[in-house]
This record gives C-alpha cells, structure tokens and sequence, in this order.
C-alpha cells in the first residue's frame, strides 16, 4: 500500500498541493493546525451581508503572475480590477490638509471577486474531505530511516502519522518554531530556514466599511499614502459591483508600539486617521475590522516582530542532497525562485515541488 503523501499547512500552499496530487489520483493527508484553512488568506464576514467578505490577508494578483490567473480561471472565479480612478491624497508631518494629487497610482492590480477566501473554498471543493484534517497541529517531527514519524495534537489528543514523502506547506520561520528540525535537519538548514522572513508576518491591516463610497464622488481613488500614520498606505476594497464599500489600510506601525495600545485604541486612531483625509463622511462606517498578523505564533515569530519588512529568499545552495535524502519538500510561497511572497509563489514552489514527487 502507497502510503499517502503528508502536507503540513492549510493555506493555499497546502490546498493547491492536495489539489495537484489529488489530480494524479496520488494519496494525500493535509493537516491544518487552526480550526480553518487559509493560512495568511483570511477574510472577516460582514455582519450585515452574509455573502461579503473582507480581505484581511493578501487582496492583489498582479498582471505577470499567469499561474494563480490561471488557477482562479480553472475554479470558474473572478477577478476584477483594483479601483484606482481619481485623485490620491498624501498627508505630511504638521499638514492640517492632506495634499491632493492629480490622478492615482497607474499599476494595474487585481482583486478576487467575494473576496479572496473565495480561492481557498473552491478548492476546498475539489477535495475528499476525509483527507483534510482540520485542529491537527504538528508538535513533533522525525525521520527514522525512509520514514516521517509526524507527532499531532488534535483537540488535545496525541495522534501520529508517518509517511515517506512530505510537503512542507508553512513559512520557512515557523517549520523552525514549530517542526522540531534539531532532531533532522542540519545545523546549515536550520540557519537558511531561520534567516527568511515570512512576507507581510509583521503588519497589520485595517478595514473599514461604508454604505457607499463617498470618496469616489468627489473624484477620489480611495488611496492615500502618510507619513504620519498610523496607516501608510489606504486603498479602496470596495465590490466590484457596488455590493458593498470599503477602505482598507497597512498600518505602519511596528509591532512593539502596537502592542502597547489596546485594539479599540488602535482602530480609533486609524477612524481619526481616515478623517482628516475625508471629513465627517469617514466616520459613518458601517464596521471596522482589525488583524494583527504579527499576534498569530502560526504566522510569525520574534524576528518577524521585530524586524523590518523584507521579501523573502531562500537559498537552496547546496542544500540539494540533503532534501533529497531527507524526501521533504518546502511549499510555503517564501521557498519559490520566482514570487516569493505572493500568492503566485506559492504555485510556483508547489508545481516545482509536484514535479519533482511524481518522477521518484
């Protein structure tokens, strides 16, 4: 009996993984440590709209990315275009107004049409759920030979499962927080594992909403770019289809002086924030929503806290046998050679990775 290959991870690294070997009838076991997939694509759900969500996570697909374009594609979901006509709004240090650009930023972005949780869902479908374990937390790992002895808590529950070949599908950061690999990884892995950062771990993302988007009748893009804070960037995250409207900001500020604040006093600074860029009508939202990546210990760790954001770049010099003979595959989109980061590097690491399962 084949046994099954094992991904660890539920975000989109680790449902597409299962996806693909599911396509090459080839047996899979997925487990996911939270109670839901997704991993850093989270959506919050309106309170007032059953049918809306809001991207707390990644929102934007680029152009040149044809591999996820395709993907959403093959699931028969949308994308539609970021809005970005009209002006951009900049706020300066000691500015009472905020400086009013003529005309937004010209990069096409796109976004997924009911939110990004909608990718995660449809390939959710395209599973056996029996091979989906949800509450499965990896607390132990060890190689005896040609063989994974994998240790799960589920629920409290000490469960174990062991396989040949295994999918690493979480960030490089926490396969060393969380993947005891002193008990099978080199001194040199666990550095390179060590030193890359996980994308976006230590932001934080603010969504506001609205029964219209006021801005854009004033000839306002929605964007809004400080160097004040508490938010950096602002962009509209409305519907496509005026179905609902909504702001959404990164939040500059490090972690550690956010943690210093209660959440309450984090969103009524971002409120006053979006004011003094667009008067009373900015504080007549319908809802606010607030997710502080760097508080998951399933996203980030310490460094990730605390330094400076920087895309991630794994180097795999002269790591080659040793993965080979250790039959582990690293799928987080942190691990690909091109996109690292983004939502299209995550296909890239798992189609390279796929590629090199099925022709042992």
């Amino acid at each position: 009996m084949i046994k099954p290959v094992i991904i660890i991870g539920g975000g989109l690294a680790g449902l597409y993984s299962a996806y693909q070997l599911q396509l090459l009838n080839a047996p899979y076991l997925l487990l996911e440590a939270k109670s839901q997939l997704g991993g850093r694509i989270y959506s919050a759900q309106s309170p007032i709209n059953s049918g809306v969500s809001f991207d707390l996570g990644p929102t934007w697909i680029f152009p040149h990315q044809p591999k996820i374009q395709a993907l959403i594609k093959s699931l028969n979901l949308s994308l539609f275009e970021q809005y970005t006509k009209g002006d951009v709004l900049y706020q300066s240090p000691h500015s009472e107004q905020p400086q009013q650009i003529a005309g937004a930023g010209e990069m096409q972005l796109f976004r997924l049409k009911h939110g990004m949780n909608t990718l995660i869902t449809a390939l959710y479908e395209q599973l056996n759920p029996d091979f989906v374990l949800l509450n499965h937390n990896v607390t132990e790992l060890k190689k005896s030979g040609d063989s994974w002895q994998i240790t799960v808590n589920h629920l409290g529950n000490i469960k174990h499962f062991n396989t040949n070949k295994l999918m690493s599908a979480i960030p490089a950061r926490m396969v060393t927080a969380h993947l005891t690999p002193e008990q099978w990884a080199t001194p040199t892995l666990i550095s390179r594992l060590n030193s890359v950062p996980t994308w976006m771990a230590g932001q934080a993302k603010f969504i506001a909403t609205f029964e219209h988007a006021f801005w854009r009748d004033n000839n306002l893009s929605g964007q809004c770019f400080s160097r004040v804070g508490p938010m950096v960037e602002i962009h509209d995250a409305s519907a496509e289809d005026d179905n609902y409207a909504a702001l959404f900001g990164f939040i500059g500020v490090p972690y550690l002086s956010r943690s210093e604040v209660t959440k309450e006093q984090l969103i009524q600074a971002c409120v006053q924030q979006l004011s003094y860029f667009y008067g009373q009508d900015a504080k007549k939202a319908t809802g606010y929503f607030i997710k502080d990546w760097a508080e998951d210990e399933l996203v980030a760790n310490e460094d990730d806290r605390t330094q400076s954001s920087q895309h991630p770049e794994f180097n795999f010099s002269g790591l080659g046998e040793q993965l080979s003979n250790l039959n582990i595959h690293f799928v987080a989109s942190e691990f690909a050679k091109q996109e690292a980061g983004y939502l299209e590097g995550a296909i890239n690491a798992v189609d390279e990775a796929i590629n090199s399962i099925i022709s042992l």
